[in-house]
Formats: C-alpha cells, sequence, structure tokens
C-alpha cells in the first residue's frame, strides 16, 4: 500500500474528493469541523486499516510445526493480506454521537466508508453556527462530503524473518528492519519468536508420525510521516470565518504511528515428500495507534460578544479559527483466538508455502523461503 494511500487512511486525505468547502477542493476539512467530532470521525473511518496491519504483525511465523536442527536456517518473505470484515468497511455517521457536525438535509443514507470500503464519497455533512447579528437564525459555515475508502477490502503487510535452529528441538526467529529515514518518512520493525517440540516430552506419542510443535511470536513497529504540500492542514479562507493569524503558514504536521503484536499457537504437521500441510490453533492480540502531532487550525463557533461588537475583527462572523495542538489519536485494536491451515512446498533448499487463518480479520499469507533443516546433527 503506497504512501498516498496511508495518508488518506489516517488522516482522511480521502476528503481531496471533497469540493463543496466554499469553492475549496481541501484534504484537511475533517480536520478543521472540530476536535471532538473530527476525533469520532477519523477513529471510525481509519480503525480497520490499522487493525488490518495488527493482524499482519502476527502472521507467518511458522510453515511447519517441525523445528529446524541444531544450526538449520529458513529465511523467508511472507505477505499477509487481512480481508476486511463487511462491518468494518463502511459506518453510520449517525451512531457516532457527533456533537456539532450534523448531515445535511435530504441526504439518502447516513453511511459513510471506511479507509478500506468503497471508493465513493459517503454523505454530506456540515456545521452551522448561528448568525450573531440575526440571533435565532443560523448558517452553515463548512461542508463536507465524508471521504471515499480506498476501493479494496484487505490490507497487505510484507515482511521477512530469519529462523535458526539451536538445538533440543527448538528453534528461534527475528523480524528485523532497520530504522528507515528519508525526511518525511521514517519507519522500522522488530520481532522475535520461539518454536519448541514438546512431543518429544510426552510418552506414547513421542514417536508418532508427525510434528506437534507450541511457538510464541512478538513483532513491533513505529514511524513517522510528515505532511507537506498538498496533504497539510491549512486555516480555509471565507468571509463567515474569522482567522486571528490568516498569514500563518502550518509547517509542523506529522503523523507518528506505533504497534505491537503477539500470538501463541499449537502446530501439528506431517512431512510427505516436498509436501507439508500444517494445522495451527491459539490466540493473538494486537494494537497499532497513531497520533496527529503539530499545530492545525479547526473551524469552531464564534464567540457572540466578539461576533457582535462592530469593534472587533471578527464582527458579523459566525466562525472562527482555533489553533489545536497535537489534536488526534487514532487506535485500532484485535484480540481473540485464531486457526489456520496451509501448505509448504520445498524443491531443494527453495521453500514455497500459503495458508489461511480464521479470526476476527481472516488472512492470506504466502511466502518464499530459503530452508536448511541442519547444518550440525541435534544432540538429543
Amino acid at each position: 500500500m503506497n504512501r498516498k494511500v496511508l495518508l488518506y487512511s489516517f488522516l482522511s486525505i480521502g476528503l481531496l474528493n471533497s469540493s463543496n468547502m466554499y469553492g475549496q477542493d481541501n484534504a484537511s476539512t475533517l480536520l478543521k469541523a472540530s476536535k471532538e467530532d473530527a476525533n469520532l470521525l477519523l477513529n471510525a473511518y481509519a480503525s480497520p486499516i490499522l487493525k488490518s496491519i495488527g493482524a499482519g504483525l502476527n502472521s507467518g511465523w511458522y510453515q511447519t510445526a517441525k523445528p529446524l536442527g541444531a544450526g538449520g536456517f529458513n529465511l523467508n518473505f511472507n505477505i499477509g493480506v487481512s480481508l476486511i470484515p463487511n462491518a468494518d468497511q463502511q459506518f453510520d455517521v449517525n451512531t457516532l454521537g457527533l456533537k456539532e457536525l450534523t448531515l445535511v438535509k435530504g441526504q439518502s443514507s447516513s453511511l459513510s466508508p471506511t479507509a478500506l470500503g468503497d471508493n465513493k464519497s459517503g454523505p454530506q455533512m456540515e456545521l452551522r453556527a448561528e448568525n450573531p447579528l440575526a440571533p435565532g437564525s443560523d448558517t452553515s459555515v463548512l461542508k463536507f462530503n465524508m471521504p471515499a475508502g480506498a476501493g479494496i477490502n484487505f490490507g497487505p503487510l510484507p515482511l521477512a524473518q530469519l529462523s535458526v535452529g539451536v538445538g533440543f528441538g527448538t528453534e528461534v526467529g527475528i523480524r528485523y528492519i532497520p530504522e528507515i529515514n528519508t525526511g518525511e518518512f521514517k519507519s522500522g520493525l522488530f520481532g522475535f519468536s520461539v518454536k519448541h517440540d514438546f512431543k518429544q516430552w510426552i510418552p506414547g506419542i513421542k514417536a508418532a508420525p508427525f510434528d506437534l510443535s507450541a511457538m510464541f511470536g512478538y513483532t513491533s513497529m513505529s514511524g513517522e510521516v510528515a505532511f507537506t504540500g498538498s496533504n497539510s492542514v491549512q486555516a480555509p479562507t471565507d468571509n463567515n470565518i474569522y482567522n486571528p493569524n490568516p498569514n500563518k503558514v502550518y509547517s509542523d504536521q506529522h503523523l507518528e504511528y506505533s504497534g505491537s503484536g503477539w500470538t501463541s499457537n499449537l502446530i501439528i504437521s506431517k512431512k510427505l515428500g516436498p509436501f507439508t500441510p500444517y494445522l495451527g490453533i491459539g490466540y493473538q492480540s494486537s494494537t497499532v495507534e497513531a497520533s496527529v502531532k503539530g499545530a492545525y487550525p479547526v473551524v469552531i463557533n464564534n464567540d457572540f460578544a466578539d461576533a457582535t461588537n462592530p469593534n472587533h475583527p471578527s464582527f458579523g462572523k459566525p466562525a472562527k479559527i482555533q489553533e489545536l495542538k497535537d489534536p488526534f489519536t487514532v487506535k485500532g485494536s484485535l484480540s481473540g483466538f485464531r486457526a489456520n491451515a496451509g501448505f509448504r512446498l520445498k524443491f531443494a533448499v527453495v521453500t514455497l508455502h500459503a495458508d489461511y487463518t480464521l479470526a476476527d480479520y481472516h488472512l492470506f499469507n504466502v511466502g518464499l523461503g530459503i530452508s536448511m533443516q541442519s547444518l550440525v546433527p541435534p544432540k538429543m
């Protein structure tokens, strides 16, 4: 998923398609509505993509129940594709408890796509404020369409890992991406796993013709994205909105994100020549959080004491700009039981694998690897 789609997801940049904001085609409309309402809308819109990333963090840890022998290694490249359930592809804005924003009258539906929902704009929203010069009447000071989704109902996450056999029926694995910093984008990832053959300790099945292991895996990630150019949030210009700092350019805006996930599983597999089918059952948990950092201009109702004072520069304006610092945090969490089934094909030292996981977010995982079962005969 490219950087722009991520920005769509985290900051509702899908509002680039919203043109009914006093003639502006402005990506930052949602952030300018109000802090409380924007926070509710951002969480409803972006949380599915954060959940899909969390589901991906727990994928691809194993392709067989048989641990590597001492000195053996397995280098794998995986792509985990989480499938977004229908319930997380759209949301009802009327159920969010919005305080100031309302649906524009005459809308046929209050349902709006999430970041991984349909590629079509949601219903039109507006912020209305009382006209300070005509008490009892109100006027619309902000209108926008809810953002479109990415038009896909899945979220891919590529991962690479190295596993090494340490003897005694045990292997350890590591995932590591050193911090990448391009100035506007920064990211890094780390994870580890342990897999152990516990069948060897159970009398009666030690010699059974299948492999049975337990494993634990943990992955964490963090990063930062700077909002520059058209992705930055600047104050709107409109005669109904008073801006106390009309020449200010907001340049410290960025997104900080972090996440972690862990999973514990029982795995059973059976080697049939080059073909190894495997089954796993276990539990997983993940949380991914994205925080909007920096200063942002937000549209709020004007203070009537100023708006009705002919000597105040906001005279007659029903709305004004308020600057907010570090205004929003979006979070996506998943936890629960998981079960998966898959297979591995091995040709000499080259492996191909695929599996499917049933969980809150179902997930399909495919990968390619290089594997040597053992370089040193294990001593048990």
